[in-house]
Order: structure tokens, then sequence, then C-alpha cells
């Protein structure tokens, strides 16, 4: 769908020029925005979709999370491409730990109905989300500070708890309205995140260079060794499709 968008933008924009100063929309820089912007959006997804999964114990889950390690590898390579291997392993130290696990913890803790649990593992994403804004601050070397970086990934946080908790509760409507309302605003982050990217590092996306190439970890890039992201799209369409589909039916039921 990136590649659709990409497409269409440009045609508008050779279309219409005066619309837009002049400028084109298919640069380095936007070209980043955009891949940055997708992977993050997956992420909301595959989170929201594989706590739905765990919850209902689906014999597909491991499918989800085999999906979700993907997305954490091509946003680790995409990480390490600017900031190095150090870097990457330093995001994916973060990114992991008190981030995807606790995810994991929390609707374990909602299965058993413990409280307790539950509030220790939104300390765990509290924690996250300063150590991932402090993560970010140094690497952009304050270009997008932590403050704001941690208020980020907190509200996006609350999104992805808030669908699950409302898909736990059997309120469809609002964990359908809360996914949607999520899934938009990961494009505020990975736009965000791009933006300080291209202005600490403006010569990366300035004539004719290109970002550096992005490692083929089978989720990202155009082609991998084996898996490609065109095959894969349309398996991570279905899998949205269908949970989308799910909670559409739901509403539907749920308003007859």
């Amino acid at each position: 769908m990136f590649d659709i968008s990409a497409a269409l933008s440009g045609a508008i924009v050779e279309q219409n020029p005066e619309m837009f100063d002049g400028t084109v929309p298919n640069t380095e820089a936007g070209n980043l925005r955009s891949d940055v912007s997708n992977l993050v959006a997956e992420h909301f997804a595959l989170a929201t979709l594989s706590m739905s999964k765990e919850f209902k114990e689906r014999e597909d889950l491991d499918f989800v999370s085999w999906a979700e390690d993907e997305n954490t590898a091509d946003l680790k390579a995409t990480i390490a491409s600017v900031y190095g291997e150090e870097g990457g392993e330093q995001f994916e130290q973060i990114w992991q730990g008190n981030h995807i696990l606790a995810q994991s913890e929390y609707v374990v803790a909602a299965k058993n109905n413990d409280d307790a649990a539950k509030e220790e593992a939104e300390n765990k994403l509290s924690t996250f989300a300063d150590e991932f804004g402090m993560f970010l601050d140094t690497a952009t070397e304050g270009i997008l500070p932590a403050a704001e970086a941690t208020e980020l990934v907190n509200v996006h946080e609350s999104q992805v708890l808030g669908t699950f908790d409302y898909y736990a509760a059997g309120d469809y409507t609002s964990s359908f309205d809360t996914f949607r309302e999520g899934y938009a605003f990961t494009f505020d982050i990975g736009a965000g995140l791009a933006d300080a990217i291209v202005t600490q590092h403006p010569d990366m996306f300035e004539g004719g260079e290109m970002v550096p190439e992005m490692p083929q970890t089978g989720m990202g890039g155009a082609t991998a060794n084996g898996i490609s992201l065109q095959w894969m799209a349309w398996i991570f369409a279905g899998a949205t499709a269908g949970l989308v589909g799910y909670f559409g039916v739901r509403r539907y039921r749920t308003r007859a």
C-alpha cells in the first residue's frame, strides 16, 4: 500500500506542481519518514493482534509472535543503518525487555484477574517509555528531546492497552475505535523520529545520496533472500483485516 501511495502522490504532485511549491514527494527524507512510519504502524497492529490472540489462546499466536520478531528486526536494522550496530543492539534491548515482554505479561495478568500483576506490567511499560525516550534523545543529540519522545511512547502504550482492555471486556466497538486512533497516531511517532534523523544527518538526504541500505531481514525491504515484502504484506493485511473484520462483526451484532 505504501508503494501505491508513493506512486499516487508522485502523480498528483506532477500534475499540480503549483499546489506544492515545486517540491516532490518521493525524496530520500520522505522515504525514510514513510518507512519508519510503516514499521511503527506495523508494530502497533501486531502488538494489539498478538495480545488478543494470547488472551483467547488462539493456535496462530506463534505466527503473530514471529511477525513481531521480524518487525523488531526491521526496526533494529533501521536504527543500526543510522547509528551503527551498537545503536541497533541498544535499541533491541530496550525494545524487548520492558516493552514486548511486558505486553504479554499484561495479558496473562488480565486472564488471571491479577490486578497487582497488571500494575507491575504497566510500570514496566512506563519504564520502557522513559528508557526509549532517553535513548532517542541521546541518539538524536537532543533534536528529539527525551520528554517529548517519552510522551509519544506513553500515548502509544495507552492506546495499545486500551485496545486490548476493551477487547477483553467484550466492548468491541470501543476496542475498534481505539485501535484506529492508535494506528493513526503511530504516524506521528514515525514522522517525529524521521524528521529528527534527517535534521541530525542532512548529508544523508541531500543531492542524489541514498539512505544507508537497510539489511534484509525478511519483513522489510523490497525483497529478501526468502520472503518478499509483497508476500508478507498480503499475509499481514489478511491478519489485520481479520482483526478489523472481527471487530466489525461484533460491532454490528452488539447494535442489532
